[in-house]
């Protein structure tokens, strides 16, 4: 039996997991946690020596918390990883490659193909969205050569952050903002963030 366990900051998702997972012979939905806290109490009092049959639904973007860090804590205890998210950029699917994670799979993905990324994470493989693959090869290969801190910027873009609010989570000014997007226009050959959605 494969144990799923998902890190949500909405209930209703992971209600949904259990829901789905309900219909299947081998999966189990046995747990669920809305921050890194919880998840580190979950695995400490449930999955100390069961992290090897766990597979871990983590959505990106909690709360107040970044998923990668959830994720990052989940692998260094052997657990396999799912990144889980209404946000199917390519940046996002890069650093989920970055950070040695099993996979990417988005929330607007079809419950059969749900159901598939999990075993075939289960199982020791990779798994990519498949209708999310070729923008990820391609993106991928212009996203390697951006710095740090453009990717960064490519990230809160994604998020649909306007140039004012990265500037204030940054704590850069509007106008270096505007240069950094400007260079990532320039990188992508696009002339606004429109078209550059296109191609993430």
């Amino acid at each position: 039996m494969i144990k799923v366990i998902s890190i949500d900051d909405h209930e209703i998702i992971s209600s949904g997991l259990e829901k789905l997972f309900s219909s299947t012979k081998d999966i189990i939905h046995s747990g669920y946690c809305k921050t890194k806290s919880e998840l580190e109490n979950l695995i400490n009092s449930k999955y100390v020596d069961d992290a090897n049959n766990l597979v871990a639904l983590v959505d990106i973007k909690l709360e107040n918390e970044s998923g990668f860090d959830c994720a990052d804590y989940l692998v260094s205890r052997g657990v396999k990883c799912l990144m889980y998210s209404s946000y199917s950029n390519a940046g996002f699917i890069v650093k989920t490659m970055e950070h040695k994670i099993n996979g990417f799979i988005s929330k607007n993905a079809d419950k059969r193909e749900i159901i598939t990324s999990v075993r075939s994470v289960f199982n020791g493989e990779t798994y990519i969205q498949k209708d999310l693959i070729s923008n990820m090869m391609y993106a991928s290969s212009i996203i390697v050569t951006l710095t740090k801190k453009e990717r960064e910027l490519l990230n809160l873009i994604s998020e649909h952050l306007s140039n004012e609010e990265i500037s204030h989570k940054l704590n850069l000014s509007k106008r270096t903002v505007e240069n950094y997007v400007s260079r990532i226009f320039d990188k992508f050959n696009v002339k606004n963030r429109y078209e550059l959605e296109k191609l993430l």
